[in-house]
């Protein structure tokens, strides 16, 4: 009978702990599935950090990335990874959402220019700025509608004019690298997926790289972050710091690790093109922050920096700490380190442990009954 009842809790075991021990999966909104602008991100899913603390992302991509705000205001996901345009209309509008997590911090746009143009002018990629920018005069340089503000603000941070200097030329990102190739603009201030594909196909050369933060007014900023809307915060807080701790251990990983950063993304994104990857992630590096701290004083510089195609919001009025979190990413779990696994994360079933408890209940059970026989 002891031995009958050890088989039964052996299979209750193997069957039961497996649903025991999976972790609690939490919908998260991402805008478009293979923006490295996101970057930390997509390295804390790839590397498995998500998953070593516990936490089972499932990821919710819209249509196009302008259904991102619709998407989180109607509950769809508790969790987003969203830009500043994005974020900062719903803080003017006192969304009930938490920033947990930077995600960027110096601006992800750079200006490379046409090689024959580039050695036609003698430019020098390590020259001072101003005289790098001085090289453009006459220039047409292609922009997307949302970023002229951010290439004012370059040429202004050196005392020039870009209305003035060079000709903006509007191309929206998806036709950037078209305009380029058919001779429609000289130069390209442009982020990814165009900036490396005019990098890597198109010859082009770096002129100013902005996400090394050269640039003091468009660097040492608070760009993409991480989100949570401010009931799923109140309900599952230790989740969220997870989160942030996952995204920490990311960051830390695309300073010490590219290789292991790009393999980690390259699971995250199977379709993405590693030899695209490799070169964006050499530019970005430095534009990752150290620490995905985030602070009140982060957001006024996006606003600064609004696109220009869409009006900025106010937040005249608004309790901006109510829509920050910059402390909740808490002590790491214990023995986790820095380090992205060799392979891709494993999820090994836990029925091996389950029936080894199961053996092990089934060896006290007919130890007792031997002892039993022996007293009679």
């Amino acid at each position: 009978m002891l031995w009958a009842t050890a088989v039964v809790a052996t299979w209750v075991l193997v069957l039961v702990a497996p649903r025991a021990q999976a972790a609690p999966a939490v919908r998260v909104l991402v805008p478009d599935s293979d923006n490295l602008q996101y970057v930390a991100f997509w390295a804390a899913k790839g590397a498995g950090y998500f998953d070593a603390e516990g936490v089972a992302v499932e990821l919710l991509v819209p249509e196009v990335p302008a259904q991102a705000i619709a998407r989180m205001i109607a509950g769809d996901a508790p969790v987003a990874v969203l830009p500043p345009p994005v974020y900062l209309q719903l803080v003017a509008d006192r969304f009930p959402l938490q920033l947990v997590a930077n995600l960027l911090q110096n601006d992800p746009i750079d200006l490379v220019v046409r090689r024959s143009l580039f050695e036609r002018r003698h430019m020098d990629a390590h020259a001072p700025l101003r005289d790098r920018l001085q090289s453009l005069q006459g220039l047409r340089v292609g922009v997307a509608p949302g970023p002229p503000a951010r290439l004012r603000a370059l040429f202004a941070s050196v005392g020039l004019d870009a209305d003035r200097d060079v000709k903006i030329v509007i191309r929206r990102g998806q036709d950037q690298n078209a305009a380029f190739a058919t001779d429609e603009c000289d130069a390209l201030y442009a982020h990814t997926p165009y900036l490396e594909h005019a990098i890597d196909d198109q010859d082009a050369v770096m002129l100013v790289n902005q996400s090394s933060g050269e640039v003091p007014s468009l660097g040492m900023r608070q760009i993409h972050a991480l989100v949570v809307r401010n009931d799923f915060l109140a309900a599952q807080q230790p989740m969220v710091a997870a989160m942030v701790r996952a995204i920490a251990r990311a960051e830390a990983l695309v300073h010490s690790d590219l290789a292991a950063t790009e393999d980690a993304v390259m699971r995250a994104i199977p379709s993405m093109d590693r030899r695209h990857l490799h070169t964006l992630l050499g530019l970005y590096q430095a534009a990752v922050p150290a620490s995905p701290r985030v602070s009140v004083d982060g957001l006024a510089p996006a606003l600064v920096l609004f696109p220009a195609n869409k009006t900025a919001p106010s937040l005249a009025g608004v309790p901006l700490a109510d829509f920050v979190s910059p402390n909740l990413q808490g002590p790491p779990a214990v023995g986790l380190s820095v380090a992205a696994p060799t392979t891709a994360p494993s999820h090994r079933p836990v029925w091996p442990f389950a029936a080894t408890i199961g053996v092990l209940f089934a060896l006290a059970a007919a130890g007792v009954s031997l002892r039993r026989r022996r007293r009679e």
